[in-house]
């Protein structure tokens, strides 16, 4: 045994420890300021999703570069194991660490992956400093992560390299770098060997103890956040997961979120879980257009440096809120302490997080998606929305006139209610009220009853609904906003109003089954009318024309007149992220003769938005670039005559973008749903 090392050693680790721990206590004190919420429930499925995304990187895998994070991970796994035999082996040279330390699989399994890892670091360098891509931002933090890990890997070669060429431990036989090292030192002392030996173990152990006490006091805290994070990510789909307000609660004082405080621990805890790794960035079409709106920069910088600033000061005097109620010892804090009473009165809303930020927002969710850690951003804006507007009463003119209309006449549009079935004159289209034993009700929403161009879809449906023989009705005049944009433009009250309204009258009509053409509607009716005593089974108008063709209730006319076409598909994010149907209305383009699909260069989960997601559809953009002008530049690209969509809304932005980004003269590009194909060519 070495005595002297042993006691160095000792003090070394435990400084570090207590510092460590002391940072970490300090963490999570600040995280339990956040409000409650309940993220214990089916620990089974918990884990299996942590043990996807954590142990198996199932999202990272799926990413240029992804595997390079990959074995940095498993990497970083095995370095951490391997200090066990180093840490015991050094202080007690005469015995082997039980297990790790006689296994020559281990350490060769170990050298390799350090190998990779060393690789992956320089890959990462060049990435980030070489080719310098907008969403890696380029800190010094970042480089004293690299500089920690290369050093703790490099020293433990020269360490334990010098060892091997002191012994013939057989443990180490398979190891490729020990025994390079140890060519290395070949006409070396034994006495230089030694002292190379010794002196790069303290260098290696003090690397790895400034390392712990470095990470709870950096970015790479995520390293200890991330595993929480994941195990109590949402299990509710992505489009269930706004949390519903008690309205009648009479001991609420706060609507939405306008103190840090008022998140919850769990939104919190995202904020030590970001990684920086710019994927959110990278998607997001709101910070691509140019808005100020940065999914990174909000959550890792603007609601983390807020959030440590002020929840220290917090801490430090006894408060877990600043809100009214404690009036009295935020004077005090003023009268002895002018800054940190500065920092307190700091306002989330307007100092830490603008407004157009949290307007810029479309809901598209690519940011949550496309998120390795399980992060969720969406709802922390969609809360600062509901401050706003029902706190504040501060929103854009356009939602002013939106949300009257709805509350009015029961559309955004503020076309009369009375003339919501108009399109359905002259089709012999039953209404519910008039008809026993309906299989369907096909949910028509707001677009596709006064949109003129939506109408066309929804007329289409109905011709093949009909020569499909379906048993379905139309809600008709009754049939009112279902709350989607209301929701996510932050009027939770007039969303709830909306939402109880529709439940009674679906249930009222024993409503069971509903097919919808607008994925908004789609969503809110099946992820979020559950909540509200509405549960339907609810279908999109794709899924099921694709399930009446299987059938053999709808046969390809083939006296028609072959168009052939070639058709750039749009994936809407409520059809394609938030349900992950992406298959259904691309098997229907498919079916229809001379139709070539071909894909943009964003699809699927990685789609770009149209722009008209979460309220902006009533919102005009300043300013900027327009979103959907980017995702027409972006069909055009591939030389289409058709743009294939699935929703009113994106029918909608595209043929605006298409408006503004072609010579219409001399070029025709046209945006159609697959209904309209689908009764052309099969009714």
């Amino acid at each position: 045994m070495r005595l002297d090392w042993l006691i160095v050693f000792v003090l070394i680790a435990g400084l570090s420890i207590v510092v460590f721990s002391y940072s970490l206590k300090k963490k999570i004190c600040i995280l339990a300021l956040g409000s409650p919420e309940d993220r214990f429930d089916k620990p089974g499925k918990r884990f299996m999703n942590f043990v996807s995304m954590v142990l198996g990187q199932s999202k990272l895998i799926k990413e240029p570069y992804g595997i390079v994070h990959f074995i940095i991970f498993w990497g970083f796994v095995f370095i951490c194991l391997g200090e066990l035999p180093l840490i015991f082996e050094g202080l007690f040279p005469a015995y082997s660490f039980p297990i790790l330390g006689t296994n020559p699989y281990f350490y060769l399994i170990k050298d390799i992956l350090n190998i990779l890892v060393v690789i992956g670091l320089m890959i990462g360098i060049i990435r980030r400093w070489v080719i310098k891509p907008a969403h890696l931002y380029r800190t010094k933090e970042a480089a004293v992560i690299v500089l920690l890990i290369l050093g703790v890997i490099i020293t433990e070669w020269i360490s334990s390299g010098a060892k091997v060429a002191l012994t013939n431990k057989s443990a180490y036989e398979l190891a490729i770098m020990y025994h390079f090292v140890a060519s290395l030192f070949k006409g070396l002392s034994s006495s230089t060997v030694i002292s190379i030996q010794a002196s790069f173990w303290w260098i290696h152990i003090m690397i790895v103890f400034g390392f712990l006490v470095y990470i709870p006091n950096s970015k790479h805290m995520h390293l200890l956040a991330v595993h929480p994070n994941v195990y109590f990510s949402s299990l509710k789909p992505l489009g269930a997961q706004i949390e519903k307000i008690d309205l009648e609660d009479e001991e609420l004082t706060e609507l939405g979120v306008a103190r840090i405080e008022s998140f919850t621990w769990k939104q919190l805890l995202d904020c030590f879980a970001c990684g920086e790794c710019g994927r959110c960035m990278a998607n997001c079409p709101a910070n691509i257009s140019g808005k100020p709106l940065n999914p990174k920069q909000l959550i890792s910088r603007q609601l983390k440096e807020h959030l440590l600033e002020k929840g220290a000061i917090m801490r430090a005097n006894g408060l877990t809120s600043t809100g009214d109620e404690n009036a009295e010892a935020l004077a005090e804090i003023a009268a002895k302490d002018p800054q940190a009473a500065e920092i307190l009165q700091k306002s989330l809303i307007g100092d830490i997080v603008t407004e157009e930020e949290i307007w810029a927002c479309t809901t598209c969710m690519s940011c949550q998606v496309q998120c390795p850690v399980a992060n969720e951003h969406v709802n922390k804006i969609i809360n600062l929305r509901q401050s706003l507007v029902m706190m504040d009463s501060n929103f854009p003119q356009e939602l002013q006139t939106a949300f009257r209309n709805v509350e009015n006449n029961g559309n955004p549009w503020g076309v009369g209610y009375t003339e919501r079935a108009n399109w359905a004159s002259d089709l012999d289209i039953p209404l519910i009220s008039e008809k026993e034993n309906v299989d369907y009700l096909f949910w028509v929403g707001c677009a596709g009853s006064f949109d003129s161009r939506a109408q066309k879809v929804t007329v289409a449906i109905a011709k093949i609904l009909k020569a499909a023989g379906v048993n379905f009705a139309i809600l008709g005049t009754e049939e009112k906003c279902c709350g989607d944009f209301v929701r996510r433009s932050g009027n939770e009250y007039l969303f709830q109003t909306a939402a109880a309204e529709n439940v009674e009258i679906l249930n009222n009509y024993n409503v069971k089954k509903i097919i919808t053409a607008c994925p908004h509607c789609l969503n809110t009716l099946k992820n979020e009318y559950p909540e509200f005593g509405g549960n339907y089974e609810v279908i999109h108008h794709t899924q099921f024309l694709n399930q009446l063709i299987k059938d053999g209730k709808l046969v390809l006319n083939k006296n028609g007149a072959v168009e052939p076409q070639k058709i750039v598909y749009h994936d809407s994010c409520y059809l394609g992220r938030y349900q992950q149907e992406f298959d259904a209305p691309r098997s229907l383009f498919r079916m229809v003769p001379g139709v070539e699909i071909v894909e943009m260069d964003r699809n699927h989960n990685k789609s770009f938005c149209c722009g008209a997601g979460g309220g902006r559809m009533w919102l005009e953009e300043e300013n900027h670039q327009r979103v959907n002008n980017l995702r027409v530049e972006q069909a055009l690209e591939k030389n289409a005559e058709v743009i294939g969509a699935n929703c009113p809304f994106c029918i909608t932005m595209l043929e605006d973008g298409i408006k503004d980004k072609v010579d219409t003269e001399k070029q025709t590009v046209r945006v159609v749903d697959p209904a309209e194909l689908i009764a052309k060519y099969f009714c």
